[in-house]
């Protein structure tokens, strides 16, 4: 477990730039949403299609 704790602290004393999020970032939030929505059409769309043949 020492060895975990050396890398974890290795990680966080590095210079590394914050990992963007969609709590942190509202454009990739709304990006997200739209996506999500667009996939979820699609497929309703795709098993519609399916229910129907």
């Amino acid at each position: 477990m020492a060895d975990q704790d050396v890398n974890t602290s290795d990680h966080l004393t590095k210079n590394n730039p914050p990992i963007t999020t969609s709590t942190n970032n509202k454009e990739l939030k709304e990006y997200i949403k739209d996506v999500s929505q667009q996939v979820l059409k699609r497929n309703y769309e795709l098993y519609k299609a399916l229910e129907n043949k």
